[in-house]
């Protein structure tokens, strides 16, 4: 009787047991793979890469979850079988301290548990390094919070290093590529590598800033830049024309900066020209030219800075020398309409309604047309020089352009190079006035996020300790993860004001 009773304690003494148990951690399918051994470092060449190696005393799949109370909570994707593994690990925040925790996956296979069953393995700690100068000296001021993931977006300066960085929705650096010479956006393809510009030269890199592909000469690619559904990238090459200009009052040897439209395939290795400017308009009629940028005493008459493609398929240039915002047929062979500028096909019932020296030309689902307006020449009486995103429908019966919605910063900001507008899939805009006047080197860079009613919803200042005159912070929209990273928990602060 004594026996059969303390068997029956020592049975309830171990049910509580395993309910604790229970309790202190999720249930798991055993996989039968088992963490050897495992550690974290940060990469020497990127203060914002850090890598997890895990050794396994058997093949199965692993992911790792990493957290920082302020950062947020993140995993990686889930990897191939094998028995070791290095785990990449990104959207990580400068001098910022992580936990982090394997999980072992099994191998489905192998009859093993799937992701959602892993099993916690062990943990520990890695801290990030602190960004590189000039980055390092930025003070940064995020006020608000975006509704996007993460922001793609530039900081350039002359004769110093420029950054590809993506910021997260708080405005807190999250990752970064460094460049010479970095002109333009910078896109991701659908294998989660970026494609951009420099030096003359197309680039593929992984997220990791490894180069997979580069172009050599591409036609001096620069500002514009987009990926399309196959994985090409369009973009405008520029052509160098010297004639002699003098029956138009020009000199004898003067030089014409063109740009004419090419499609780089990464995987075959080629460059073709799609589209031929000079086959569109005459750059000997003086009626196709507008007084626009020059570049080093070399007249750039169509500078080509934004291509989009439109809800038809169509092709979308911003012309800034030019004033004029283009849409060509998707084989690139006929022009549909040409908004602005010489022979424009719209006219303005109201002139403040036009738009001067534009970037990020887009065409809304709706038809709409939205630019960023630079403003750059725009007369007195229309304003002068200020600048702002705007977004025109064209009534194509009436042949009349006419504003429907607009963002102006509150005092009035010019920016006269750079500076964008993207419509964002909830409605909202980012907007980015890129530079300011070259005199006003105290002040800070802006970009924003604003809804239709055109209230702020997110902000990010940048401040420079000594701010060159030239410096330009681009954005150029958003995306979702860097290298297939799911987000557990959000950011809950981010970019601390200046001191």
């Amino acid at each position: 009787m004594k026996k059969n009773r303390l068997s029956l304690l020592l049975l309830g003494l171990l049910a509580a047991a395993g309910a604790l148990l229970g309790a202190a951690s999720p249930a798991a399918a055993d996989t039968g793979a088992a963490v050897v051994r495992h550690g974290a470092a940060v990469s020497d060449a990127n203060a914002l890469v850090a890598e997890v190696r895990v050794s396994l005393n058997r093949a199965a799949r692993v992911f790792v979850e990493y957290d920082n109370q302020q950062a947020g909570r993140y995993r990686t994707p889930l990897s191939e079988p094998g028995a070791a593994h290095r785990i990449p690990i990104v959207r990580l925040r400068p001098e910022t301290t992580y936990d982090y925790t394997v999980f072992v996956a099994g191998d489905p296979a192998a009859g093993d548990a799937d992701a959602q069953d892993a099993a916690a393995g062990p943990g520990g700690t890695f801290t990030t390094g602190a960004l590189p100068p000039p980055m390092a000296d930025l003070r940064v001021q995020a006020t608000g919070r975006s509704t996007q993931s993460l922001i793609q977006s530039l900081y350039r300066y002359p004769r110093m290093p420029g950054y590809y960085v993506l910021w997260d929705e708080t405005g807190a650096t999250v990752w970064y590529h460094h460049r010479i010479a970095p002109a333009g956006p910078i896109r991701q393809l659908a294998s989660g590598n970026f494609v951009f510009a420099d030096r003359g030269n197309l680039i593929e890199i992984t997220p990791l800033g490894e180069v997979v592909k580069m172009t050599g000469d591409a036609g001096t690619p620069h500002h514009a830049l987009t990926v399309l559904d196959d994985g090409r990238a369009l973009y405008p090459g520029r052509e160098v024309l010297i004639f002699d200009d003098s029956a138009n009052g020009g000199p004898e040897r003067a030089t014409f900066l063109v740009d004419n439209l090419r499609i780089w395939d990464p995987a075959a290795g080629r460059i073709e020209q799609v589209w031929d400017a000079k086959e569109t308009w005459d750059v000997r009629d003086p009626g196709q030219r507008v007084p626009g940028p020059t570049r080093d005493g070399r007249f750039s008459w169509t500078h080509v800075n934004s291509v989009t493609i439109g809800p038809r398929g169509n092709v979308i240039l911003s012309a800034r020398g030019r004033h004029q915002v283009v849409s060509l047929s998707p084989d690139f062979r006929t022009i549909a309409w040409q908004l602005s500028g010489p022979d424009s096909d719209y006219e303005f019932p109201n002139p403040a309604d036009r738009f001067y020296g534009q970037h990020t030309a887009t065409q809304l689902a709706n038809g709409n047309v939205l630019v960023f307006d630079n403003g750059h020449g725009r007369p007195e009486a229309e304003g002068g020089p200020y600048s702002r995103a705007l977004e025109l429908r064209l009534d194509a019966a009436a042949g009349t352009a006419v504003k429907v919605w607009e963002y102006r910063h509150t005092p009035d900001v010019y920016s006269p190079r750079g500076g964008s507008a993207y419509r964002l899939g909830n409605g909202n805009t980012l907007v980015n006035f890129s530079t300011v006047e070259d005199h006003l080197t105290d002040s800070p860079l802006i970009a924003v996020e604003v809804n239709a009613a055109g209230v702020e919803v997110f902000r990010v200042e940048t401040f420079d300790a000594t701010p060159p005159a030239d410096r330009s912070l681009g954005t150029f929209g958003v995306i979702e993860a860097i290298m297939g990273e799911t987000m557990l928990r959000p950011p809950s602060d981010g970019a601390k004001p200046p001191a």
